[in-house]
C-alpha cells in the first residue's frame, strides 16, 4: 500500500529539525536521525488504478545529531525494524552521500518533498536571534551549566528554542558533547565570554561605516 508524505512541516516547538542544522553545516557528509508524529491528512484514490492513498502530516518532529547516545540507540531499534521488514542488515543511508545543507539535504528521502533550510552564521540570523544566543552563553558559563531546562526558564522561551541554543553553542564550542543521560559539559570559561560574545554578533555595521569614513579621502 502506497502512503504520501506531506511537504508541510510543523511550525514553532513542534519542529526540532533545526536541532541538526549545525551539525550537518559542520560536516555536509554527516547523517543524523530524525523521527516525526504524522497523522492523516487526507485520503485520495488512484482513478486509473483504483488505489486508495493515504497522505501523512509531520505534526510534531525532533532531531538528534548522529553522534550522541540518543541518536545511536534510536539507530539500533530502526536498524531492528528495517530488517524485520526487508531481510536487509545495511540500512539504506549507509550506502548515500547525504546532500549539503543549502540543498535541504535529504532527511526526508524518497519522494517525501520536505524542503528544509537551516541558520548559517550570525550575519544570516536576526538581531534578536543573535541577542538571544549571547544571552545563553552568557548564561550557561556564568552558571556552569549547560541546561536546556534552564535557558527556556531564565529566557522564557519554549524547550525546542531552548535545545536550538544549545545546539549553537555546542557548535561554537562553549559545551561538549553529552554522555548519555549526563548534562554536556561547559567547555568555555568565564574569562573567554567577551570573545565568544564578539565572534557571535561579528563585525557590527556602524563600526564599518566608521572604518570605511576613516580611510576615505574625500570625507577628511
Amino acid at each position: 500500500m502506497s502512503v504520501s508524505l506531506s511537504g508541510r512541516l510543523p511550525k514553532d516547538d513542534k519542529n526540532g529539525i533545526g536541532m541538526i542544522g549545525a551539525a550537518l553545516l559542520d560536516n555536509p557528509t554527516s547523517t543524523h536521525l530524525i523521527v516525526a508524529i504524522v497523522t492523516t491528512e487526507k485520503v485520495t484514490t488512484n482513478i486509473e488504478s483504483g488505489e486508495v492513498i493515504p497522505t501523512a502530516r509531520i505534526v510534531a518532529v525532533e532531531a538528534w545529531p548522529g553522534s550522541s547516545a540518543d541518536a545511536k540507540s534510536l539507530r539500533r531499534v530502526w536498524q531492528e525494524a528495517y530488517e524485520q521488514r526487508t531481510g536487509q542488515q545495511a540500512l539504506p543511508f549507509e550506502k548515500t552521500e547525504t546532500a549539503p545543507a543549502d540543498a535541504a539535504g535529504d532527511l526526508l528521502r524518497d519522494g517525501a518533498g520536505v524542503v528544509v533550510s537551516f541558520p548559517g552564521s550570525s550575519s544570516s540570523k536576526t538581531p534578536e536571534e543573535v541577542d538571544l544566543i549571547c544571552q545563553a552563553a552568557d548564561l550557561v558559563i556564568t552558571a556552569n551549566l549547560a541546561s536546556v531546562s534552564m535557558l527556556a526558564r531564565k529566557l522564557r522561551i519554549g524547550r525546542a528554542a531552548a535545545e536550538r541554543l544549545m545546539q549553537e553553542l555546542r557548535r561554537r564550542k562553549v559545551v561538549g558533547e553529552a554522555e548519555g543521560s549526563k548534562e554536556p559539559p561547559v567547555i568555555a570559561e568565564a574569562a573567554d565570554l567577551p570573545a565568544i560574545v564578539e565572534a557571535i554578533r561579528g563585525p557590527r555595521a556602524d563600526e564599518d561605516q566608521a572604518d570605511d569614513a576613516a580611510t576615505d579621502p574625500e570625507q577628511s
